[in-house]
């Protein structure tokens, strides 16, 4: 599988030009296009927190608990004293770093259905429910976020894929296909979290955000033609405008 440089170094790529092009279209303001794109990189370092020695555990889960942090210190600052955010923001970082670190990995098996599709989609649709509804945030900008994890998470677990081929020695690894998955039925445990996953995914999509905003942002006439406007330079001339 690729090394923690590797995941890092293409899912901020990445997450860099869809933060980008969702800019450029409008859809997001620059400092919302900001967090976009560090969502994205953390959603790529986020399938190996089940990893027991996993250098992306410790990263990902400060930057997730620094991020989130930060975020409801801003949201909450008109409302809470200064004492209270201050207990508020301990009792929220600490509980992500250490609290739900640990429970990941008690009830997670590396490349189990922790390295799936459905996961993905969990991740992501769990942060548009959480942006929307803890942080205050519009459906759309909620979704941008939540689109944003599922996008890095699938990065991390196409790069899995990709380094499960041996070019140089024409073979194939046996982890080839443990990855972008989305089922495990290989023992009764792999069926049992298969259907929780499905049963809490479904859960999740009857409590998520309207999606309203964000397909119209999306898939509308006026986005698609946002986006050809953007997608070349609009007055023919490369890099000299």
């Amino acid at each position: 599988m690729a090394n923690f440089n590797t995941h890092f170094t293409v899912a901020a790529t990445a997450s860099a030009l869809v933060s980008g092009t969702l800019l450029s279209m409008e859809v997001v303001t620059p400092e919302q296009g900001v967090v976009a794109f560090f969502i994205g990189t953390l959603g790529g370092l986020l399938p190996d927190v089940d990893s027991a020695h996993s250098k992306s555990i410790k990263v990902g889960f400060n930057v997730l608990s620094l991020l989130l942090t930060i975020m409801m210190i801003f949201v909450k600052s008109s409302t809470y004293s200064i004492v209270e955010m201050f207990i508020m923001a301990t009792l929220v970082f600490s509980l992500i770093r250490y609290g739900f670190l640990e429970i990941f990995r008690k009830i997670s098996k590396h490349r189990g259905m922790f390295h799936s599709i459905p996961v993905a989609l969990i991740w992501g649709v769990g942060v548009a429910i959480l942006m929307q509804f803890f942080f205050g945030l519009n459906s759309l900008v909620s979704w941008v976020y939540g689109f944003m994890t599922t996008f890095g998470y699938l990065v991390h677990l196409t790069l899995d894929e990709i380094y499960s081929v041996d070019l140089g020695n024409r073979r194939v690894k046996k982890s080839l296909g443990t990855a972008l998955k989305f089922y495990k039925l290989k023992t009764n445990t792999d069926k049992i979290q298969t259907a929780i996953i499905y049963a809490a995914l479904v859960g999740l999509f009857m409590m998520a955000p309207d999606t309203d905003l964000i397909v119209n942002a999306l898939f509308s006439q006026e986005a698609w033609l946002n986006f050809k406007d953007v997608f070349l330079p609009y007055d023919g001339k490369w890099f000299f405008h």
